[in-house]
């Protein structure tokens, strides 16, 4: 199921949709922190970095979030790259007084 929705959440994105990825992102914020699994785990840092580079911060508002408010504190396996940009940001209130924004509605995104 998840295969599943990742891939109409992608389509979306290619087609120039939003909501798509904006579910997706949700399902990985919420979804990890009740059942942890690690391959989406490293799907939701690959897209969020894909995201973030067309100047989009929803994805890296929910991953922050997750990492903020989930129960379990053991540490997880972050990319350097997302863990530099994610030193930007210490409060929801920076996501959404940052400068950058969806100025791009993600075409393309995550296209294997």
């Amino acid at each position: 199921v998840y295969e599943e929705f990742k891939r109409y959440a992608l389509e979306d994105a290619a087609a120039g949709y939003t909501y798509g990825m904006e579910c997706l992102y949700r399902y990985f914020s919420y979804g990890l922190e009740s059942h942890f699994r690690r391959g989406p785990f490293e799907d939701f840092q690959v897209l969020v970095l894909e995201d973030y580079k067309r100047n989009n911060l929803y994805g890296l508002e929910k991953f922050w979030a997750l990492l903020h408010y989930r129960k379990d504190k053991r540490p997880l396996k972050i990319s350097d790259e997302l863990n530099e940009i994610l030193a930007h940001y210490s409060t929801l209130e920076d996501f959404h007084n940052s400068n950058q924004r969806a100025v791009n509605p993600m075409p393309a995104l995550g296209a294997q």
